[in-house]
């Protein structure tokens, strides 16, 4: 079997080959092996390989295409531009023609993978559509100005139409992330939709967690450092559950220096800890000496945050922010709690409660565990080769 995917996040190539910390092409390279995937995606050369990458692709298995730094960003390009756009689509026409009787994986709603995968419809070829993540509110984020709102709005309608289309081919296999997309995928083609985590942790050879006096609490954040993926809100709570819980926080973003900041302000840097942006292969130590783990977002675009199901790998509970599609998997008060997105005051109640309660904590965790069937690696690689056979 022989998968050409397009994933839309950007590589950076060096000494012939191609490195990017997500995993979503590394996930595919799993499931058939490394030397049956093609990856398409944006890329740019460096004088040496990022640090904490988790996906490398060897440069005879790369196709580069024209880079983009959002989907605003390739919106405007491809409207005061027509070459722009017509040399992506010639692009994506020479490789899908490389490529005949393959298997053309697109991953939604990168606006290259939406493109991308059209074509790959219009020459008859099969498409496997990965939804991950919801662009049709995205534009109600408050970072936004009213004429960004404005456009925002209608390209989200345009891109729901678009995806609408490649939901209810009937080349198409629908992989959704979350409650909300299956729903809509659903909606367009039912019996084609299936829900599906690109998962990457792996059962763990070894199930250590603290014990049930856990004071102070240990929290894990792992995600983009980015403002509305919550984590000045944790901090803030972090402030007023001093003492009571200690925070480590994963990753690398934009807003990684504010939050530093902020933990200088208010005196945390006994508590609240940075480790950077790490490998994926480096996180199981990370999972085994946390209590639990926060996912905190505010924002309008979430699928079904991976580190989810990762937490649940090593029988550890999560409260999260109801955000996308978290609630295909999540249940209240069994496996995790469920805030109010950006609700501090939420956040802090769920945390003091664990702090305050070891029978809840023991119950969150028995439902941790109970979650461990759908929490590895191995079952959604064997899920995806089912739903393609």
């Amino acid at each position: 079997m022989k998968i050409v995917a397009f994933v839309g996040e950007t590589f950076y190539s060096n000494n012939g080959c191609y490195y990017t910390k997500q995993t979503s092409a590394a996930f595919i390279q799993d499931a058939v092996g490394a030397e049956s995937v093609y990856v398409c995606s944006p890329s740019q050369a460096v004088d040496t390989p990022p640090e904490g990458f988790s996906t490398v692709v060897n440069e005879d298995h790369f196709y580069s295409f024209p880079s983009y730094s959002s989907t605003k960003d390739f919106a405007l390009k491809s409207i005061f531009n027509r070459d722009y756009i017509n040399s992506y689509k010639a692009k994506a026409d020479k490789v899908i023609s490389e490529h005949k009787g393959a298997y053309f994986w697109i991953r939604t709603p990168s606006i290259g993978s939406i493109i991308f995968g059209i074509q790959a419809l219009k020459a008859g070829e099969k498409v496997i559509h990965h939804m991950c993540a919801n662009a049709s509110s995205t534009w109600r984020d408050s970072k936004y100005s009213l004429p960004e709102k404005l456009f925002g709005f209608l390209f989200s309608r345009y891109l729901r139409f678009k995806l609408g289309q490649i939901c209810k081919h009937k080349n198409t296999i629908n992989l959704c992330t979350g409650d909300v997309l299956e729903d809509f995928s659903a909606k367009h083609s039912p019996d084609n939709t299936f829900q599906f985590v690109d998962l990457m942790a792996k059962a763990p050879e070894h199930h250590d967690h603290p014990v049930s006096n856990r004071k102070p609490l240990k929290v894990l954040f792992l995600g983009r450092i980015v403002k509305d993926k919550g984590v000045l809100d944790l901090i803030a709570v972090a402030s007023k559950l001093k003492g009571l819980i200690d925070v480590t926080i994963i990753g690398n973003g934009p807003d990684l220096h504010e939050a530093q900041q902020e933990v200088e302000k208010q005196s945390l840097h006994e508590s609240v800890h940075f480790t950077g942006q790490l490998a994926h292969s480096d996180l199981g130590q990370y999972f085994t000496n946390t209590s639990l783990v926060v996912v905190p977002s505010n924002n309008h675009y979430e699928g079904f945050p991976r580190v989810i199901m990762e937490a649940w790998a090593y029988k550890k509970p999560v409260i999260v922010s109801h955000v996308g599609g978290i609630k295909a998997f999540v249940k209240h008060g069994e496996n995790g709690l469920i805030f109010k997105p950006g609700s501090q005051k939420e956040l802090y109640e769920s945390l003091l409660s664990l702090v305050e309660s070891d029978n809840l904590y023991s119950h969150l965790e028995s439902g941790a565990q109970s979650m461990a069937k759908y929490s590895n690696q191995q079952y959604w690689l064997d899920r995806l080769l089912t739903i393609i056979k």
